[in-house]
């Protein structure tokens, strides 16, 4: 939908690419953990001093709590975010400090491994500068702290970290930090003060830092716990040969960061999922999902479905009944994605189906919902809708676009193609916009297809989109199908086009087969001579629907009536055809009746009404057959389209129930 919501998708196609970190972060840790069993097996005590055997076994000791805090967080693969993979790097990293330690004191006095003691000191040291980076840069990610201070202290730790390191290989060369005797023991250099520098004024400004942040008080005072043990033990082992627990300590350190920040970061995550689920089975609530839809309705059958990207989605769908005889059809995208949008969504569909319930044509409708929202839209949200009434008696379409896809219809023995209209302002981005309408005609056996445009935008791994070509050749491969097979045919491409690449947006599709009414017709001359024939053709209708004889005997007068009067008045003086076309509605329980002829225009129902209650010597000649056909009917409707008069009539075929 967006530039933003793109580089979201890459980011997390990032994340799925990177889900071999902690698994392998773990796999690292374990190894340590048993090599160094090994070589103290190999080394033995014999020779050790007891400050080294404790060094060396707080090293075992602390590697084995790392691969335990790395297995802890594979448990949960949805907190494998970039946070947790900065807190395993942290892991991986003090495993191979302290690994590098243990190898320094069990090399310690052996001539012939000077040489891997050399190098093990080095990495010792290099990795105290690379730990206290990361655990840095844990801390800070972990508490939110970006504000100034905090950016200026990481661009100090990050700046200050590379002469650290150049320092620490300076020692292959020149014994600056250490040097290794003949005898193969490690003693400290002149200089061995210098490796502490970056150690000590990187926990001097980190603390100060974080004290003069806008963090707040308890998150101040847990950074400020976690970087002080370091430091202490730091103070308290500077002068003691032989006990090198700075990496242990930074260990206790780590377990306090697992204990107070990760482990209450799962408890939010879970907090947060259980409020997405509820959120996520409100929104399945509020969506239509129960199909076939009126399956009674034989003039037409859709079908819909939403895909969220995330749990709770912002495209939603709706279709209801405005009357008996007109269908509304809804789809949209709201902007933004999570619980806002799906509150959104909610409150924007509950207002566009109340307005067009009330009679508003689709353009009227949107303008009455845009003013509504933009009355207290806080959050400046927005959302673009497609919205169209079918009128389920001749598939007229009236639609006003707010900003939204373009539909695709499929024409009787044609393909599918896009329906270009002028798009409207998005609902909810400015109050006063008036909404444009456009007006269709859908031929029996038409289809219509609505989207949002997480369908055409969906990208592959190339970051290429599946675009509206693709949509349409795969639409007219499976033109044949009914609406739900049309939508899982375009499901199942979009997703084989994708591949594994993550959703960044809603895929949400309507559909709708218009059948048309079943009509029956028959077109004979227009004379009174033929009004049996009419009613015969009439009354075998009836007869098959179970018709009461009453009612058919309604009906017959009604036709003696109206086609009557386009013998008479259609074509006079000449002479012309006249069309008698019968349907039924709701289930078979109401006839229709069309009278269809070329004849000039004229509108009966435009007419006065007699005044029955008048004497007859003072009533006017004329109205009073029309006045009957209104009150005998449930309903009379006229239209001139197309230069000919339609009249159509319905009658309900239920006698009611006297009452007792």
């Amino acid at each position: 939908m967006s530039e933003l919501l793109k580089k979201i998708s890459v980011k997390k196609d990032r994340a799925t690419r990177q889900t071999w970190v902690v698994p392998a972060c773990f796999g690292m840790s374990c190894l340590f953990t048993v090599l160094s069993v090994v070589l103290l097996c190999i080394r033995g005590f014999d020779t050790m001093e007891p400050e080294w055997i404790f060094s060396v076994s707080a090293d075992i000791f602390c590697m084995a709590v790392c691969a335990m805090l790395c297995f802890s967080a594979t448990l949960n693969p949805k907190s494998q975010n970039d946070d947790t993979r900065v807190f395993v790097t942290l892991l991986i990293t003090n495993a191979l400090a302290l690994f590098t330690d243990e190898v320094c004191w069990l090399v310690q006095g052996i001539p012939g491994l000077a040489q891997i003691n050399l190098v093990a000191n080095v990495l010792f040291f290099m990795m105290g500068s690379v730990l206290i980076y990361l655990f840095w840069e844990y801390i800070r990610r972990a508490l939110r702290l970006n504000d100034r201070p905090m950016r200026i202290a990481d661009m100090f730790v990050t700046v200050m970290l590379y002469p650290s390191l150049i320092l620490c290989l300076i020692n292959f060369f020149y014994p600056l930090f250490f040097e290794i005797g003949a005898d193969g023991f490690y003693r400290r250099a002149a200089q061995w003060d210098v490796s502490q520098v970056y150690l000590s004024i990187t926990l001097t400004v980190v603390i100060i830092s974080i004290i003069c942040s806008k963090a707040s008080k308890k998150d101040r005072f847990v950074a400020v716990s976690f970087i002080a043990i370091p430091m202490l033990n730091q103070i308290l082992t500077a002068n003691i040969f032989g006990l090198s627990t700075q990496y242990a300590a930074m260990t206790v350190s780590i377990v306090l960061i697992y204990g107070v920040l990760f482990a209450e970061r799962e408890k939010v995550l879970a907090s947060t999922e259980m409020e997405l689920g509820v959120a996520t089975r409100i929104q399945a609530d509020m969506l239509p999902g129960a199909f076939p839809f009126l399956p009674e309705r034989t003039e037409f059958d859709l079908y819909a479905s939403m895909t969220p990207a995330r749990e709770v989605g912002g495209d939603f769908y709706d279709f209801f009944m405005v009357d008996d005889n007109r269908l509304a059809l809804v789809i949209a995208d709201v902007s933004g994605k999570g619980i806002p949008a799906a509150l959104f969504m909610m409150a924007s569909k509950i207002l566009i189906k109340n307005t067009v319930m009330t009679g508003k044509s689709p353009g009227e409708a949107l303008a009455a919902v845009n003013n509504q929202i933009c009355e207290s839209n806080h959050g400046e949200m927005f959302v673009t809708v497609w919205l169209g009434i079918l009128s389920l008696d001749d598939g007229t379409l009236v639609t006003a676009n707010a900003g939204h896809e373009y539909p695709v219809i499929k024409i009787p023995g044609g393909g599918f193609e896009l329906k270009k209209s002028k798009h409207s302002f998005v609902v909810g981005g400015m109050k006063g916009i008036k909404y444009k309408e456009s007006s269709i005609t859908l031929e029996p056996d038409s289809k219509l297809f609505v989207y949002t445009d997480g369908v055409p935008e969906a990208e592959n791994e190339q970051e290429e989109q599946y675009g509206c070509d693709r949509l349409i050749y795969v639409l007219n491969k499976n033109k044949n199908a009914d609406p739900h097979g049309l939508l899982d045919a375009v499901s199942a491409d979009v997703g084989a086009f994708v591949c594994d690449r993550s959703q960044f947006d809603d895929l949400t599709m309507l559909c709708v087969h218009y059948r048309g009414r079943a009509y029956k017709e028959l077109t004979v001359p227009a004379t009174v001579d033929n009004i049996d024939d009419v009613t015969d053709f009439v009354n075998g209708q009836l007869e098959e629907l179970g018709c009461p004889p009453k009612v058919q005997m309604q009906i017959a007068i009604v036709i003696d009536e109206l086609f009557g009067n386009i013998a008479k008045y259609a074509y006079a003086p000449g002479t012309g055809d006249a069309t008698v076309q019968f349907g039924t509605e709701k289930g078979g329980t109401t006839a229709v009746i069309r009278f269809i002829d070329n004849g000039r225009q004229f509108d009966p129902l435009n007419q006065a009404e007699p005044d029955v209650h008048a004497p007859a010597s003072e009533r006017k000649e004329g109205g009073l057959g029309i006045f009957l056909v209104k009150k005998t009917m449930s309903s009379v409707e006229y239209e001139y389209k197309d230069g000919k008069n339609i009249l159509t009539v319905k009658k309900d075929l239920q006698q009611k129930g006297k009452a007792k």
